[in-house]
């Protein structure tokens, strides 16, 4: 694995004590509850649409879980057709995740060591002009089995749902997801439609994230969160 420069590391990127790390730290309790971290683990992050702050709060979500875990986390830019990670890890974007699972090299040679304590990183790579090739016959489920012989967290910041398939081919790789909104401005529809293709498919939807940059957030939700089992009230995390 290769040394990459983080800017995380020189604690301008992340204050670990500001109000969305005290946040964040919040969903990751309501996430041990869920899932038992003494296993190895993969989460993946997505959400209906573009725009939402799924890579942000990727981001910030696997530096609190190095930060206070004592286990070896992995972030993977799984969005392989838009990819943002390697520009705030600033390293190359591939070889990477994609050329992984093209089979053009082996995962060790592409995953990229930060300066943060417990953190590597996978950068989306190159996937060229027909990505959808990459995800077929379990190859994404195989991947993430591999790195858990590394890893005890491994987070797939994925595609959104709706304009794309992908994140479907990683559901039977990843023990379950979160789902981000942009509190105040994600068209109800837009985001039942991206609940409805993850149920289809047959999601573990760990929860839902209300994400809102201008305010103190994300908030963390069940999976009853905007009427998506009924029609209770919210109840904030």
């Amino acid at each position: 694995m290769s040394e990459s420069r983080d800017p995380a590391g020189s604690g301008q990127m992340f204050d670990i004590e500001s109000p969305l790390a005290i946040e964040l730290r919040r969903i990751m309790i309501r996430l041990s509850r869920h899932l038992d971290f003494d296993r190895k683990r993969a989460v993946m992050v997505t959400s209906a649409q573009r725009g939402e702050g799924k890579s942000l709060f990727s981001l910030h979500f696997s530096l609190v879980l190095a930060y206070h875990l004592a286990k070896r986390i992995l972030l993977i830019d799984a969005d392989v057709r838009r990819p943002v990670q390697h520009k705030v890890f600033e390293v190359e974007l591939g070889p990477g995740f994609a050329n992984v699972l093209a089979g053009e090299l082996p995962v060790s040679k592409a995953v990229q060591r930060t300066r943060v304590k417990n953190l590597d990183f996978l950068p989306a790579g190159f996937a060229g002009t027909h990505a959808s090739r990459l995800f077929g016959d379990g190859q994404v489920r195989r991947v993430v089995e591999e790195l858990h012989g590394t890893y005890d967290m491994i987070l797939l910041d994925s595609p959104p749902v709706v304009p794309v398939s992908d994140p479907l081919h990683y559901l039977d790789a990843v023990d379950g997801c979160l789902y981000l909104v942009m509190a105040g401005q994600t068209p109800k529809d837009v985001s039942k439609r991206g609940v409805d293709l993850l149920r289809g498919a047959g999601a573990n939807i760990l929860g839902v994230v209300a994400n809102n940059l201008g305010e103190v957030l994300p908030y963390y939700y069940d999976q009853k969160y905007y009427g998506y089992e009924g029609s209770k009230k919210v109840r904030k995390a």
